[in-house]
């Protein structure tokens, strides 16, 4: 047995940290890596609630995470590492998460990799490097909330056992604050943007979707733009992130911090698939429209989102790109009969919820394989689209779009890292996309852009 050591006690936080210590202090003499070399041990301690994001806000150290669910019932914030997975260059999906899967068990069910990939595996721009083509993390300490239950977690991989490790991270552990409270400095100011591509250059971009005789190439493309924000001060990007989960609920909010200066961090409506066992749950999310100022104007906008023939062929082709990838990998599909609404902060959109029951125990590699990218990233046909977009989108997405969550024992949860940023020192990009189809035009897709930005620009407009 991989042992987790879970108390029952509830701890109030000014003792946890001496209680840790104790348990950390005994684990040479108690453990042996002898027959578990790959395993990972993990502590829980129940402690009194925390906010968690306070709790990350107050560490003084490089490397944290922070994952929420859209449904708040999952949140995590992490710091410093106990294991790392990364590379560059292609993915080796099923190695990466081979990996991962041989250093989880089912004794250990909240102990999960976070991270994620890059949206493609084109050439990376050197502000992308720390992240490289994939990153998965698990953190050295953990607060997590997992429904009502508040946990303070410790992970060390077996074979990092012995008294010059223990000492390093007893270090670590004493470092670690627990001040209920803390100050967030202002987003700060903007100095200056830039969009790639600006605006005569979207209109070139979107002119090379289409034929000489204005016929679109594609069924559909999604094209995104990437807005350079320079400000006054360097970004926090734990500050960031909070700021950004105030602005936008009923969004997954994640923040990757690879160091102080660098971060890839977003609130995304979207989920690529979750998968509890051999359940899989996913969703086609295609369609935009913004978000009216009075009731009647909202009412009118729906009705147009809702009817409108651009943004029913635009979700239509997500739908079925997702209907055929789950009759693969599922023996039973269920589906939404219709698209529905979901309201945001900064719009609204069509969404049609799946979920399947996969024929065994299909594994996580051949999921992320079969949906990512779906057609609201993307575009169809996917291999055409990919190749047109490297050549017209004059930036490189990075882990934009792509795959951004968590792979515990028997159980992983992945969104679509749009409506996301990559923050370096006092640089700030913002990353979006709009979906090209008939009827589109290039001032109507410009716009969409912008709305799907807002909130982010709302948080650096706050007096």
């Amino acid at each position: 047995m991989i042992a987790l050591f879970r108390i029952s006690q509830i701890y109030a936080l000014g003792q946890i940290k001496d209680v840790l210590a104790a348990h950390i202090r005994s684990l040479p003499q108690k453990i042996s890596p002898v027959g578990v070399p790959l395993k990972i041990l993990r502590y829980e301690f129940p402690c009194e609630p925390v906010d968690i994001l306070t709790w990350l806000h107050n560490q003084d150290v490089p490397c944290k995470m922070y994952w929420s669910g859209r449904a708040d019932t999952l949140e995590v914030g992490g710091i410093g590492v106990a294991d790392v997975l990364g590379g560059n260059g292609p993915i080796d999906h099923a190695g990466v998460f081979a990996y991962m899967e041989d250093r989880l068990s089912a004794d250990n069910p909240d102990l999960r990799y976070y991270g994620g990939t890059r949206f493609d595996h084109s050439p990376a721009d050197p502000d992308w490097a720390v992240f490289g083509s994939y990153r998965f993390v698990v953190p050295r300490f953990e607060v997590l909330k997992n429904g009502a239950r508040t946990s303070l977690a410790f992970n060390i991989a077996f074979k990092d056992i012995n008294s010059e490790n223990i000492n390093a991270i007893l270090k670590e552990l004493d470092a670690v604050d627990f001040s209920p409270r803390t100050t967030y400095r202002r987003p700060p100011k903007v100095t200056a943007r830039h969009d790639y591509p600006d605006r005569q250059g979207w209109e070139a971009a979107f002119a090379k979707t289409k034929t000489a005789d204005g016929k679109f190439r594609h069924d559909k493309i999604v094209l995104a733009r990437k807005s350079l924000f320079d400000f006054d001060v360097h970004i926090d990007p734990v500050a960031l992130i909070k700021h950004l989960k105030d602005k936008t609920p009923q969004c997954f909010h994640f923040c990757f911090q690879t160091d102080k200066a660098a971060a890839f961090l977003g609130a995304s409506p979207e989920r690529l698939y979750k998968r509890t066992g051999n359940t899989i749950e996913t969703e086609a999310v295609a369609g935009t429209s913004a978000r009216g100022a009075s009731r009647e104007e909202e009412a009118a906008l729906e009705q147009e989102l809702l009817s409108c023939s651009k943004n029913a062929l635009e979700h239509r082709y997500v739908v079925d790109a997702i209907r055929e990838a789950l009759n693969e990998l599922c023996s039973e599909v269920q589906a939404d009969t219709k698209a529905r609404l979901v309201k945001l902060e900064g719009g609204q959109h069509l969404v049609t919820r799946f979920q399947g029951t996969s024929r065994d125990k299909v594994s996580d590699d051949r999921i992320i394989a079969r949906l990512h990218p779906t057609p609201a990233v993307a575009g169809c046909p996917k291999e055409e689209v990919l190749r047109a977009i490297q050549t017209i989108e004059p930036f490189d997405r990075g882990w934009y779009a792509g795959p951004v969550g968590y792979v515990g024992y028997d159980a992983a949860e992945f969104a679509v890292a749009i409506r996301s940023a990559l923050v370096n020192h006092d640089k700030l990009s913002l990353y979006a996309g709009a979906g090209i189809v008939e009827g589109s035009t290039a001032e109507g897709e410009w716009n969409e852009v912008e709305t799907k930005i807002s909130s982010f620009i709302d948080v650096f407009n706050r007096k």
